[in-house]
């Protein structure tokens, strides 16, 4: 594979990208200076990194303690009053730069197995405190919480993210620069404990060494803390308030200090697992029983390898039932817990389509139905400069596609916040076929661009060696300056016709795509109910390698308002022109006619704050839909009235009414959440699509029986609408015990 220079790449799309009849040599040739400008300034400002916005740089100096704290979210412990204290949190939100309007305080401790970290979050009116979640890893956007942020080989790249509200909530994360929210999916073995007091509320948490990553050879990590106040919608950090920043921004902590000398045991995790399974369908009724096991070894505090056997992913939650009304592939994320732990090394180029890999096909057909995994092992981690992601699987070659897969990505770190990297996949899970996929990337990087600025630049080039398909290529480039008040992006891609990773995902092939948008934020601090007005633009197009345009989108957000309270409406119009130059069928007897369509759509968004027992999410679009008009429906709806239990109503629905034929198409969701502690759960969704008329229901009790130990009852229903009635075609009972032994 030829490993294109960025002049080469942008050289080439200038050649052949085409706007109508007009070439854009010369305007293609103007943002390649201008990119090319931007490239030679972030590398410009690579050395130059802040420490703290504001001058801010502040750290924590830690000691051993002899006798651990107890997790039990009072603070009464002696260690606490000898720990150092954080305080003096600025607000991002309202007010930007100004104290807190209520105190908080954080202590630090360690010993040489975990860290120890206390919160105390003052309310003057304890009695209004929001604490409404009890549910590990359940949304808290409605309540009081309190976060921290780790940076163990302070990077500013990546780091973790852990978090608990007044009811002992957790949920933890990965953050990286690259993305806007912690990935949540994430889990790890850790303790955290809240409580409500006349003083407002605590929590107490407890991170062991061993269930993150960190450089043993340094003895300062990077660490932030973030508070979220719901009653006053106010954001505060220790360090890193401006809003410049992501509000989980890693690039710039403070510091603790005193992390030598720990230790992670002998670094193994033993987890088995005993399932029983009982499948009825269609009148055959199978049960069986299965077992098996991860190991993980922590070989360096650093380096982790995990082994595991005869994988299941039984207590996988359920896909979101939906319908597509396009001419692309629906992305679905993952969600299986053996493939989201050390997620973030794997991560290639910028974080949407393509992707050179995307785990959800592995073990799961294009149907979403499982594929029995029999093992496999990963390697995840750091070694100095140099990050590893290996990942080899050996599926049930009886089954769909091929038996072994294999995925090998390495990234090396440049200046402060840069780095470049190079992938390799094998295998397709799909298709008994040889597949493979080589691409390079580069992340250049900066947090600190003139004044203080974010911004980066994303470029790459994958090749793939398809057994069928044969050779391509596809390469692009994206710039981010995702500051705030002004914010400004775009893309330049080139996607071959016979591109195909059988490990990765990508929605089209065959052409060649460009975007830019920008968005502007007025702050209204003194208006009595607006926080801020946000007007916006966008234009993307897509051209077809063998000429002419394909689609070309200009979308005008003329409005967003956001309230003090936590309120946000928006009006947006899209114009959208698009060339089929085949038909297609949209739904089952509806065929739309090669041709051009021009289309103009308003659209409406309108959600309430998740302050509130009850809140919603709503969009609205109407206008052109391919020669004819649709309505187009989508909400959500949320009852939480207390900590022990949400409901949860959604769907979509759109009508749309064309010269070729008119149809309706709906989705419906109903969710349940139960919690009568933090340990148990109990979740209910059902889902029904009038298209397939399949109705599912999915129920799943998770019982904590501690940290990294569970038991999962599940029950699924599949039901058919069939002369006005639902005829049960399948029932799936399982239970499944997993228990963690370390050593």
């Amino acid at each position: 594979m030829p490993l294109l220079s960025l002049s080469c790449i942008f050289r080439h799309l200038g050649i052949t990208l085409s706007m109508g009849s007009i070439k854009m040599d010369k305007l293609f040739g103007t943002k390649v200076f201008l990119f090319l400008l931007l490239a030679c300034r972030v590398l410009a400002g690579l050395s130059a990194q802040t420490t703290a916005s504001g001058g801010k740089a502040l750290s924590l100096l830690l000691h051993e303690v002899r006798q651990a704290p107890v997790i039990d979210g009072n603070l009464r412990d002696p260690c606490w009053k000898k720990s150092p204290v954080a305080r003096d949190f600025i607000q991002r939100q309202p007010k930007e730069g100004e104290p807190a309007t209520e105190k908080t305080e954080v202590r630090v401790c360690r010993d040489r197995k975990t860290l120890f970290i206390a919160v105390r979050c003052f309310d003057s009116q304890p009695d209004k405190i929001a604490a409404k979640v009890m549910q590990r890893d359940a949304s808290v956007k409605g309540d009081d919480y309190f976060f921290i942020l780790l940076d163990p080989f302070r990077r500013g790249r990546e780091g973790y993210y852990f978090r608990s509200n007044a009811n002992g909530a957790k949920g933890e994360g990965l953050v990286n620069s690259d993305i806007q929210r912690p990935n949540m999916d994430w889990d790890t073995i850790w303790e955290a404990k809240g409580k409500v007091d006349e003083l407002g509320w605590t929590a107490e948490f407890a991170i062991p060494f061993r269930s993150i990553s960190f450089d043993e050879d340094s003895d300062s990590w990077g660490i932030d803390f973030g508070r979220w106040f719901a009653r006053k919608q106010e954001r505060t950090k220790w360090i890193g308030f401006a809003r410049e920043r992501q509000w989980f921004s890693i690039e710039e902590t403070g510091r603790i200090e005193g992390m030598e000398e720990l230790e992670t045991g002998k670094g193994i995790d033993f987890k088995p697992y005993a399932s029983a399974k009982f499948v009825s369908e269609e009148g055959r009724d199978d049960f069986d029983l299965e077992s098996g096991f991860d190991l993980f070894y922590q070989w360096t505090p650093s380096l982790g390898a995990t082994l595991t056997f005869n994988t299941d992913f039984a207590e996988t939650e359920t896909d979101q039932q939906r319908v597509n009304l396009t001419r692309f592939p629906l992305f679905f994320p993952e969600k299986r817990d053996f493939f989201l732990k050390g997620a973030e090394q794997f991560s290639f180029g910028p974080a949407k389509a393509p992707l050179a890999f995307h785990s959800r096909t592995i073990g799961l057909s294009e149907s979403g139905q499982l594929i029995d995994v029999e093992g496999g092992f990963k390697v995840t981690g750091r070694q100095g400069p140099l990050g590893v992601g290996m990942l080899g699987m050996q599926l049930d070659d009886t089954e769909i596609g091929s038996g072994e897969v294999y995925v090998g990505r390495f990234t090396y770190d440049l200046f402060e916040e840069s780095k470049a990297g190079a992938i390799f996949t094998s295998g397709d899970p799909q298709a008994a076929l040889d597949n493979q996929l080589t691409g390079v990337d580069l992340d250049l990087s900066s947090s600190d661009w003139w004044g203080g600025k974010s911004v980066s630049l994303h470029s790459f080039v994958m090749s793939t060696n398809d057994e069928i398909m044969g050779t391509d290529e596809t390469f692009g480039s994206w710039f981010s300056y995702p500051n705030y008040p002004f914010r400004m992006g775009g893309h330049l891609l080139h996607a071959g016709e016979d591109f195909e990773p059988a490990l990765g995902f990508v929605r089209r092939t065959g052409g060649r795509s460009g975007s830019f948008h920008s968005s502007y934020s007025f702050k209204l601090e003194d208006h009595p109910y607006v926080d801020d007005l946000t007007v916006a633009a966008a234009y993307s197009r897509y051209d077809l390698l063998d000429g002419g345009l394909d689609t070309e989108e200009i979308n005008l957000k003329l409005i967003e308002v956001r309230t003090h309270e936590g309120d946000r409406c928006d009006f947006s119009v899209e114009i959208e022109r698009e060339i089929l130059t085949v038909p297609f069928e949209i739904v089952d007897g509806i065929v739309i006619p090669a041709g051009e369509y021009r289309q103009v759509e308003f659209e409406i968004e309108w959600g309430t704050s998740a302050k509130r027992p009850f809140f919603m999410e709503v969009e609205i679009e109407y206008g052109d839909y391919y020669a004819g008009h649709a309505l187009k429906l989508e909400s959500e709806i949320f009852y939480r009235p207390n900590r022990f239990g949400q409901l949860e109503l959604g769907g979509d629905f759109t009508d749309a009414d064309m010269l070729v034929g008119d149809f309706e198409v709906w989705t419906g969701f109903l969710g349940l959440r139960l919690t009568p502690t933090t340990m148990l759960s109990f979740n209910s969704v059902t889902q029904y699509d009038n298209l397939s008329k399949r109705m599912g229901l999915n129920n799943r009790i998770r019982y904590i029986i501690k940290p990294g130990s569970d038991l999962f009852l599940v029950f699924n229903k599949g039901y058919l609408r069939e002369l006005g009635k639902f005829r049960g075609f399948r029932t799936e009972s399982i239970a499944k015990l997993g228990w963690t032994f370390q050593f």
